[in-house]
């Protein structure tokens, strides 16, 4: 603890001198006393209990949710019969609505078709298009161009370098995998985007 000493001030007059004297004598003594007394400190005492905790503080607020790391991935299967198909023999196509391909899936998305091969077979699978087949001097090619809210499918059959494609006589099927806020690129380095059961699982 800090102590403060406050000393008066002291009159004096002739007719008091010795008054004055003897007071002071007095004065003398008892200061000399008091730090007698003043040097005299006792042991130190035990502290004191804590003080209790102030009140907690108003939270801040909450920041914004970021984005879901997985994308929004959907699939269907279109059954195309041979009266769907229109063209010549420079090649045919068929248009498959598909509203899941929206602005969004179109700049920041990916599309992928399959068409089923050797249905009811036991080798029965879907290859990725574009798809190229070769049988000697025959070729046939199938490719999709992805559009918003539709796919346009193409068929073309080239004979020794000419084009001789003629109009489906049976039915196709296709598999649309469509991936909502991943590029094709980044797909590619991720998964084996020819396997539609692959890619299914990938975002699982």
């Amino acid at each position: 603890m800090k102590r403060t000493y406050f000393q008066k001030n002291l009159t004096r007059t002739a007719g008091a001198e010795k008054t004055s004297k003897q007071f002071t004598k007095t004065f003398l003594a008892v200061f000399a006393a008091l730090l007698v007394f003043s040097s005299c400190v006792g042991p130190r005492g035990f502290d004191g209990l804590d003080g209790k905790d102030g009140r907690d503080g108003i939270d801040g607020l909450d920041g914004r949710d970021g984005r879901d790391g997985i994308a929004n991935v959907g699939a269907v299967i279109y059954d195309v019969d041979a009266s769907s198909w229109f063209g010549n023999i420079d090649g045919y196509s068929t248009v498959l609505d598909v509203p899941e391909i929206t602005d969004y899936v179109y700049e920041n998305g990916a599309v992928l078709v399959y068409v089923l091969q050797n249905e009811g077979a036991d080798d029965q699978h879907f290859n990725q298009l574009p798809y190229t087949w070769l049988n000697n001097t025959y070729t046939e090619y199938m490719d999709f161009n992805a559009f918003v809210g539709s796919i346009e499918i193409i068929l073309r059959w080239v004979d020794n370098g000419v084009n001789n494609t003629e109009a489906p006589t049976g039915p196709y099927a296709f598999k649309v995998i469509v991936i909502e806020g991943t590029p094709l690129a980044v797909l590619e380095a991720s998964v084996d985007i020819s396997n539609p059961e692959a890619v299914m699982s990938f975002f699982q």
